[in-house]
């Protein structure tokens, strides 16, 4: 597992984490047949307000390995360029809004939790069931959340872009901390708790198979 994501992050930092610039397209989806799609909107640098946003570090990897040997459709972006390119658009223009999303980013540097999860738009009581599961899963695992903290809420990102166009609770924001991303600097918790954590939950949400 580990040199197979080791492998599949150098797609998304080639050129100090621009990706691949020769790939022209800046979103790839991988259509696996499942209801749940796994994102990783900022795989790479992205161009937000003018600025370059780092990227969310070995996000791609771990969405693309789950998409990849756990056969979850997924949508992951390829490469910065310089101007908005919004992954909730590549969803609406490809007719994808068929699924449930899993918002999967990486947040600072943090010692108060390892996972925030961002319910956007929506109250906790709209993603009652995902919740509960989320909370079974993060005591199996151990691995501290929160819920909407102040600075990881999901409203300005996918999640909060996608349930204004949809209406619906149809995403949720996960951000992991890094190290639950860095394989490199903490393979275990990566290949034993992140993969398995997206995996069990993905095959929950999949068996409610509704919003």
């Amino acid at each position: 597992m580990l040199q197979k994501l080791i492998s599949l992050n150098d797609i998304f930092a080639q050129n100090e984490s621009f990706g691949d610039e020769k790939n022209p397209d800046v979103f790839s989806c991988f259509e696996k047949k499942t209801f749940v799609c796994l994102c990783a909107p900022h795989a790479t640098k992205t161009f937000v307000c003018k600025k370059i946003k780092q990227a969310d570090l070995y996000t791609g990897a771990i969405v693309s390995y789950l998409s990849e040997f756990q056969n979850f459709t997924s949508i992951v972006r390829n490469k910065f360029v310089k101007r908005k390119a919004l992954i909730s658009d590549f969803i609406e223009f490809k007719h994808l809004n068929n699924h449930f999303f899993l918002d999967i980013h990486g947040m600072k540097n943090n010692d108060r939790f390892d996972l925030a999860i961002g319910t956007g738009y929506f109250q906790k009581e709209d993603y009652h069931q995902i919740l509960q599961i989320i909370d079974a899963l993060t005591k199996k695992y151990h691995i501290s959340y929160v819920v909407n903290d102040e600075h990881y809420t999901g409203k300005f990102g996918l999640t909060g872009r996608l349930q204004k166009l949809e209406k619906k609770p149809c995403v949720l924001q996960l951000e992991f901390s890094k190290k639950y991303r860095d394989f490199f600097e903490c393979a275990d918790n990566v290949c034993n708790v992140t993969i398995p954590f997206i995996s069990e939950l993905s095959t929950s949400i999949e068996k409610l198979g509704t919003f």
